[in-house]
């Protein structure tokens, strides 16, 4: 989970407090979490979270961002509270916990347990689809 807030940006659409529930975000990329439009370059910028740590990594195409105002121009390691201008968006991160992601295979094996326990109607449905399937 990762939660950053936007404090200045020239699209307002944009500030305010974002909370994503993954391990990685992207800025700039053009099917990215954050994207707007004119203000970062293309692949721009991703913060990890990490077991350990979060970390940010400027893309390919970036000579500099600024952390803490100081210049910065390779992947640095971050702790909530940071400030980070990435382009023409300032940010700080306002929250930053690791969580292990589950496969699609796994969230899907979890919902079946539970309607197998559950004696679920809809089993019928999943083991027609299933059949279907194969």
């Amino acid at each position: 989970m990762l939660e950053i807030h936007i404090t200045t940006c020239t699209d307002p659409e944009y500030e305010g407090v974002w909370r994503f529930e993954k391990n990685q975000i992207y800025f700039g990329h053009p099917e990215g979490d954050i994207s707007p439009v004119g203000m970062l370059p293309s692949n721009a910028f991703m913060l990890e979270v990490l077991p350990d740590f979060l970390q940010a990594h400027p893309g390919p195409i970036m000579e500099y961002w600024l952390l803490n105002g100081k210049r910065a121009t390779k992947s640095r390691k971050l702790k909530v509270g940071d400030q980070l201008q990435v382009g023409e968006v300032i940010f700080k991160v306002s929250a930053a916990e690791y969580k292990e992601v589950q496969s699609k295979k796994q969230i899907l094996d979890t919902r079946l347990k539970a309607l197998v326990e559950q004696q679920s109607p809809l089993l019928e449905l999943v083991q027609l689809l299933n059949v279907k399937s194969k």
